[in-house]
């Protein structure tokens, strides 16, 4: 047997396993829908799911098995309404055609900043991510960012998706011209707006300065919505934002890794170790290359505060 595509699999179940970290390692045909070998962390699963929709599942008892009943047991049953959530449990969306923009890597000494738009402007779109439960990039392990982000991908379509990355130097650059790090996030999110902004009626941006929506709003078509607000991850578009920016800041650190030839933290704490291994090995120069080297962090690395 070897691996097939998890198309068959309910999206909302497929993103699940995605979260979690479970690895379709095999699958075959049986009656009437497709056997799929699971596994996590040495324990494995079988999932069947049956062209009606069926889901059933099997092997020994675990805590893969246990996670893919409880989604079993969680679903409406054929011809039954859904249960309703509670407020804030997903990110909503309305139908209303939209621009969400959200940000990744601000706070990280190490690896690029990364800015993501997803424009939705198609209904039924709008729903598929909303079953997807397509949610804060925050709440998703790891390991799932990357097969999660290439779920909305393939929901939303490439040319639904605008992703800017600047590598640590790239953004030096880029800082130092706009004067700080706020405006250059100011002139990333323009950008998107000039790309994705076409088509739909609102743009909601993740906050990440009080002057945002001061600066944003001539960069915003006529006639189309703008909103700036903290915590906009509540909203589906921003939400699947959030996770384009995370899965391409989290290559560019793997890419940056193998550069230096081992494994750079995440975040801005903890991180001065790492930060001295690539001076002795690589020299300041070297440290340019993978950190902001603007970050206070830079000082304590190299023994100057």
């Amino acid at each position: 047997m070897s691996p097939a595509s998890p198309a068959l699999i309910p999206t909302e179940l497929r993103l699940l396993l995605y979260r979690e970290g479970v690895e379709i390692v095999a699958s075959k045909t049986i009656d009437h829908g497709t056997q799929y070998d699971l596994a996590r962390c040495g324990e494995t699963a079988k999932l069947n799911v049956y062209h009606t929709g069926k889901v059933s599942t099997g092997g020994r008892a675990s805590g893969l098995r246990d996670l893919l009943e409880s989604w079993r047991t969680s679903q409406p049953k054929t011809g039954s309404r859904s249960p309703a959530r509670s407020a804030g449990a997903r990110p909503v969306l309305d139908g209303t055609p939209r621009l969400g923009i959200d940000e990744s890597g601000k706070g990280d000494y190490f690896g690029p900043l990364v800015v993501a738009g997803v424009r939705i402007t198609d209904r039924a779109v709008a729903k598929e991510l909303q079953q997807a439960g397509v949610r804060d990039s925050k709440e998703i392990r790891a390991p799932g960012i990357k097969r999660v982000s290439d779920l909305i991908l393939e929901v939303v379509g490439r040319d639904n998706v605008h992703v800017i990355s600047l590598a640590p130097r790239e953004y030096e650059t880029r800082r130092n011209a706009a004067g700080n790090v706020n405006k250059l996030l100011g002139e990333l999110d323009a950008s998107i707006i000039g790309e994705l902004a076409n088509e739909v009626e609102v743009v909601i941006v993740d906050e990440f300065a009080g002057a945002a929506h001061a600066y944003l709003k001539s960069f915003v078509p006529g006639g189309v919505r703008l909103e700036v607000r903290p915590r906009a991850e509540d909203d589906a578009a921003v939400a699947a934002a959030s996770i384009m920016a995370r899965a391409r800041q989290l290559e560019g650190i793997e890419h940056l890794s193998e550069q230096v030839g081992f494994r750079l933290p995440l975040g801005a704490t903890h991180v001065e170790d790492a930060g001295r291994r690539v001076v002795a090995e690589m020299g300041e120069d070297g440290l340019a290359d993978v950190a902001k080297v603007s970050f206070s962090t830079t000082k304590r690395v190299l023994g100057e505060s």
